[in-house]
Order: structure tokens, then sequence, then C-alpha cells
């Protein structure tokens, strides 16, 4: 491509950058033989002309003529060796002015030396050997001066004017005739010279943009992250950068380029360091790589630790391109990732997903083969642990436990944490009753062991469900399970018990199953009902309060007990739905009662967790439309064992509002006597459970004595619970501070109709101003 593409309007021609300008002057300057050697020739025939004319001008324009050779070969030989290196813009302007001068006027003398031969003589030998020798230069000005526009315009104007005023001058046809074809000629020796300019700069150029892009290059090869090589198809490296010899563990000095796969693994084995990768096998594999002309990417790894990814890229002709990237990092991460995947970030044991899906895929190998047994394990009293003395010494006690267990582990056991306190293990081929109980015995005595954590000594028992493969089936998922439901019936026998899977207890389990969902059902369609329990002012002997008490009549099993239900609800989410639909059904109930008769109605402690109690009864009252005071609420103490300072808040909350506060079973917990000065209580209910023995045991009479006085000196009204016979209530009549009773011997829990009736026969006149009052 020539200057008139797309140089031709390129802005660098206007102002030559320094290194396309040096290139310039120096072509000028440049193959000083040719030029001495045609400007002897020139000379030579100046010299026949003068001697074979005779002529003294043309003596004379011949000793001109040396002068400006010798002058401008001078100038020639001290530019070459002054300027061996590059030169700044100035003195690069300078030479090419100097060169400039000297060239027209050496091109000039010629074309004045054929004009006075045409003036001085009509030799026509003469005329011919100074036309000739001038134009044999005026060619050579395109070949050498192409590249200054200015120097070949100087010396072809230089030597034409003269020339041709020679041949006008002379007078001759072919003379003026041969003037005018030396025009189109001179014309055409510029426009070479031109083109050969057009052709220096665009080379010259380009090699500068290559030169650019080379060394961009090159930066940023050598400042990539990773190694890169060229090579071509006989292994030969043509291209290296300083992260590749480092990861092949190279000396500094040691180039690459040139050398083979075979010297690379030569010199890496002599070098002093130790190289970052194996580097006979990474040689091998790239040239099965080069053989195979395929991209391939591999990972070879180090004893140390060091991972480097290898990438071959093909080329055409058999060559390619090497990549090598430290990837020990992005190993580490992978490698830390699949743990945080797989592994339980606490105690270091396979976690639920990962441990599952071994267990499956030792099942699947094995078929109709596998064999072992299944253990689910929980801590014992573990909340209360947590919730007593933080997480922090939580988690330490699960990671002390799981140690514990993984320590009984026999050979081919395995363990995962499958959640918070709980625990699966595996043992393969561990199918014998016998051995598993042994098993389960030893892991629970070892969990049991004292354990010393923070200054705090702590004692946490176990309980273990056991499965077993294939007695029990062979799908994990189903082994699981039942080893969950034997371990939920270990704890309802006692802490640190072990119990087995059977089609009985699974039976158990499937019925309870049906009961829950028959218990939503129930709770959805509004079957519940509630029942109400008299009780009894000793004094008067009437009736001041009932006690409202939730029912399920289930249409096949009849009348379910609220101990089989209340539990079931509490797990499954539901106590707080029944204890809303028992308080607005209670409320609403006693607001068509006698004003002096009360309600007293049960809240469990999970009622206080899972909603606002305050607003649950306000909402009750305000819907019923009965008064505060006609409203009694009784917590349980393990209500208040769950978090004393917000139900202690919530408790005094009601009482401000005029709700009477009742502590149901008193004296079942350890530590009941301390809630007696916390709470806002008005009334304390003594358990059943105080009078089992008081006909027979004088101290569990004195016992209940002391408790009834000192609630009594507190303020507070007793009640006492679970009285069946007149025997019993004379016991307490006599020793006992009491000032309600409770239980079948006055009343059984009965339906509101019953309810009803019960009030109309105790006081026939009152119940019917009531119902006006109801009523109206």
């Amino acid at each position: 491509m020539l200057l008139t593409g797309k140089y031709n309007d390129d802005p660098r021609l206007k102002s030559l950058p320094l290194e396309v300008y040096d290139t310039v002057v120096r072509s000028l300057h440049g193959d000083s033989r040719t030029l001495f050697a045609g400007k002897s020739a020139t000379m030579f025939a100046a010299f026949l002309a003068w001697y074979k004319s005779g002529e003294t001008a043309l003596f004379f324009c011949f000793c001109a003529l040396v002068l400006l050779a010798a002058m401008r070969a001078l100038h020639i030989v001290l530019f070459n060796r002054k300027y061996g290196t590059v030169l700044n813009h100035a003195a690069l302007k300078q030479a090419e002015f100097r060169y400039r001068i000297l060239s027209g006027a050496y091109v000039a003398m010629l074309g004045v030396i054929c004009f006075v031969s045409l003036a001085v003589t009509n030799d026509a030998v003469v005329h011919l050997i100074l036309i000739s020798a001038t134009l044999a230069n005026v060619a050579g000005i395109s070949g050498r001066n192409f590249a200054s526009p200015k120097v070949v315009n100087l010396q072809t104007m230089g030597v034409t004017i003269p020339l041709i005023l020679g041949l006008f001058l002379f007078g001759s046809l072919y003379h003026i005739l041969l003037g005018c074809l030396l025009l189109p000629f001179l014309l055409a020796i510029q426009s070479i010279s031109m083109h050969l300019r057009a052709t220096l700069l665009e080379a010259t150029f380009q090699a500068l943009d290559n030169k650019t892009i080379a060394d961009r290059f090159q930066v940023a090869l050598e400042n990539a992250s990773h190694g890169m090589a060229m090579i071509d198809s006989d292994g030969i490296f043509l291209v290296v950068n300083e992260r590749f010899a480092k990861l092949f563990g190279l000396p500094k000095d040691f180039n690459l380029v040139g050398s083979s796969l075979t010297e690379l693994t030569v010199q890496t084995m002599q070098s002093s360091g130790t190289p970052l990768i194996h580097d006979t096998i990474i040689s091998e594999r790239i040239r099965q790589c080069l053989v195979g002309g395929k991209r391939t990417q591999f990972t070879h790894s180090q004893p140390n630790g060091v991972t480097v990814e290898v990438t071959f890229n093909p080329m055409s002709e058999g060559a390619g391109v090497i990549v090598l990237e430290d990837v020990s990092d992005r190993v580490k991460s992978e490698v830390e990732i699949r743990q945080l995947a797989n592994y339980d970030p606490l105690t270091h044991l396979p976690n639920r997903r990962h441990f599952t899906s071994l267990v499956k895929a030792r099942i699947e190998k094995e078929g109709d083969l596998a064999a072992f047994s299944l253990f689910f394990a929980d801590l014992d009293n573990f909340k209360a642990i947590n919730d007593s003395l933080g997480h922090p010494i939580g988690d330490k006690l699960l990671c002390a436990v799981s140690l514990r267990m993984k320590s009984c582990l026999p050979e081919g056991g395995s363990i995962c944490r499958f959640g918070g306190d709980e625990f699966v293990i595996v043992l393969p081929g561990v199918t014998e009753k016998e051995d598993c109980e042994r098993f389960a015995e030893r892991l629970i005595a070892e969990v049991s062991k004292p354990v010393l954590i923070d200054g705090h000594l702590m004692i946490v028992g176990s309980s273990v469900g056991i499965s077993i493969c294939p007695d029990n089936g062979i799908d994990f998922d189903q082994l699981l399970k039942m080893s969950d439901v034997s371990l939920y019936e270990a704890k309802s026998k006692g802490r640190g018990m072990h119990y087995f899977y059977s089609d009985s207890l699974g039976e158990k389990i499937r019925r309870r199953r049906e009961l829950e969902v028959d218990l939503r059902r129930a709770v959805q369609k509004g079957d519940l009902s509630v029942h109400y329990q008299p009780l009894i002012d000793l004094e008067t002997r009437q009736i001041t309060c009932f006690e409202a008490l939730v029912r399920w009549n289930h249409p096949k099993l009849g009348f379910v007990p609220p101990s089989d239900f209340i539990p079931m609800a509490e797990e499954i989410g539901l106590i707080s739905k029944i204890g809303r639909f028992v308080l607005e059904t209670a409320t609403a109930e006693c607001a068509t009662w006698p004003n002096d008769i009360k309600v007293a109605v049960n809240v469990s402690s999970l009622q206080f967790q899972q909603s606002d109690v305050c607003s649950v009864i306000s909402t009750a009252l305000r819907k019923s439309g009965l008064a505060t005071s006609r409203l009694e609420v009784e917590v349980t103490e393990s209500a208040v064992l769950d978090d004393l300072k917000e139900t202690s808040a919530t408790l005094r909350t009601l009482a401000q509002g005029g709700i009477r506060i009742s502590l149901d079973d008193f004296g079942t917990g350890f530590s009941s006597l301390s809630y007696l000065h916390q709470l806002p209580l008005d009334k304390v209910k003594i358990d059943r459970s105080f009078l089992e023995s008081i006909r027979e045991d004088e101290r569990s009479l004195i016992l209940l004595s002391g408790v009834t006085h000192m609630a009594a000196d507190l303020g507070l009204q007793v009640v006492i619970e679970g009285i069946e016979e007149e025997d019993q209530l004379a016991i307490l009549r006599g020793k006992v501070h009491v000032n309600q009773a409770q239980g079948y011997l006055f009343g059984k829990a009965m339906p509101a109709e019953a309810v009803r009736e019960l009030l109309r026969d105790q006081n026939p006149a009152r119940t019917a101003e009531d119902q006006e009052r109801v009523a109206g």
C-alpha cells in the first residue's frame, strides 16, 4: 500500500516522529560506497568532456564539480561517524539541510556543465558524454533521495533548468525535441521518488506501530499474573514471560527463548532452587498436547501444597500457547467451600446432607447385602444448659460430646451432627441387638461423664433411638424416622435410656400422627369444647369460681384425655389457638353467670412464648363484655421457669388491669417458694400430689400445713386441688389453712348447660336476676 492509501492523510507526515525522521535522514546518508562510485563516474565524464573539447570553461566547471563532490563526501563521512546513536530532531534537521544544499549544488553543477558544453562547443561526442552522465545521475535521484521531497525537488530543478536551457539554446530541432522529452522523464523521476518515499514511510510507520504493539504486548506479558509461553511444532520456545520461568523454578539469568522442552527439564533439574511444579511431567504432557493438537487443561499439585493449572491452546502449523496459573488459593478455597458444604463448622463432623448422601451411596452399592445399625442420639437437658450458661458454653459442650461419641466408634463406624444437639451414628455390620445395646450403653456412659468447661462442671446425659437395617428396612430416610421415633420413646421413659424401633412402636407413632391430624382438624372446625369444674369456698360451701378446662370428643375414640392432646398441641404449635378459643369461650360463658362467680383459665408456657397474652385476653374480655375482676389467669410453674423476667412483666400488666393471677400446680417444681414474692399473685393452687399420703404420713401433712400457712401469711388465697373424699376434707379443715377447694368431691368438670343448672339450684332467685341482666 502506497502513501496514497491510509497514510496519505496521516497527520504524522506533517511532523514526523523522531524515530521516523531519523530513518529518513539516515537513508539520505546511507550506502556511501555506491555514492562515491557514481560521483567518480560523473567526474570522469566531466574530465573527458574537457579533455576532448579543450574548453577552459569546462575545465573550471570540472574543478567546481570535484570540489562539491569532495564536500559532499566529507559531509556524509562525518555524519556516519559522528551520529552512531539516535539524534535529536534539531541535529537531524541540520544534517538534512546540509545534505540538501550540497547535493543540490552538485546536481546543479552537472546541469551547468551540460549548459556550458552546449553553449561553447558543437562537439556531439562531448554533448553525448555530459548529457548521458547527467541523466544517469538524475536517475539515481529517485533511488537515493526519495526519502526527502525537498532534496528530490531541489535536485530535479537544479539539473533540469540548465540542461533544458542549454538544449533550447543550441537551437537545432533535435536538441529542442530532446529538451521537451526530458520534461516528462524528470517528472517521472519525481513521481517515482514520491512513491518510494510513501513506501519507506509506510514501512517505517508500520514498523513503529508493530514496535508499539510489541512493547505493549511485552509489558502486558511481563505483568500478567499467569505464566505464558509460545512454542513451535518442535517444542522450541518462541515467547516466554518471567512468570512462566518462575513457576518452572528457572534461574533469572536463564533465557528460555530458543530452548526446547527437553532443555527446560534439564535446566530446572540442575537449578539450585526447588521447582514449584514437576516439570518432567508437565513437559511430557505438553508434548502430548503438541501431537494431539487439541486444547487441553490439567492441574498438577506439589507435596508442598502448590497447585498449578496448565492450559495448552493449539495454534496453526502445530504451534501452541502454554498458560500456567498458580491456583493454590483457588484450590484451597474450593476445599474450604466443600468443607463448609459437607461438614459441620462447629464439630467438624459430616453434616446431615453429606452424611445422608454417603450412607445412601453405600446402601445403593451394597444393595440387598446392606447391613448396619443406626443410632439417633441427643443430649438430655442441653437446652437448660444452653439457656442458663450461654451459647458459647453450649457450643463447647457439643464439641466435647462429639469427641466422646467419636471415640466410642468401632472401626468402620461413622457419625454426623444431625442438627442442634442431635447426632446420628451408623455402624456397618453391627445388627445384633446385644451388640447394639452394648454400644448404646457405652455411648450413654461416655457422654454422661462430667465435663469441665470454662470453670463450669457439667453432667449431660444422652438418650438413644436405634433402628437396624435390614430388619427395619433398607430405606435410609425411613430408618432415620424409625430411630427418631425410638429416641422419642426412650426420652419418654426417662433420661439416659436407649430404645429399639419395633412394629408396635411404629403403630403407636402412626396412631399418634393420626391423632395429630385429627386434632388439627378439630381445632380448624371448632370441634373442641370447654367444660367447667367448680371451686368451693369452704366457709360458705358456695361455688365462687369455675376452672375452664378444654375437652375433645373424638368421633371414634370418644373423649381424649387432656393429658394426651394438650402436650401434643404444644408440640405441633396449636396451643395458642386452643388457648385463645378457651379464653373467648370461657369469658363469654362467664358473662351469663351471676356477678359473684368468676372463671379461671389456664395459660401455658408456650402461650406466653407464641402469642401476646395481654392482647389475647383483652380481646376476649372486650368481645364477651366480662369485667376484668371476674377473670382469673392460672399460670403454671413451667411458664415462669422459661422466662421469669418476661412472664413477671406480663402478669404485672394483667394484674394492674384488675385480672387475678393464680399459680397453678404449686409445689411440683424445685423452686416454687421463690416465686411467691416475685410474682403479682392473688392465689396459689396446691397440687393434688400433696394429698396422696396425708392419711398415713404425718410429715406430709406438716409440710402441707406449713406451705399453706406461709402462703396465707403472704396474703394469698390457698386452693387445694384433687379433693375426692370427705375424710380428706376433714383432715384439711383441722390442720391446714384452705380458702377454696376443688375436686370430684364437689363436682367434676361439666359442660356449660350443667353449670347453668347447678347455679340455678344453688341460688334460683339470684340466677333469674342475672339471666334478666344478661338478656337486657
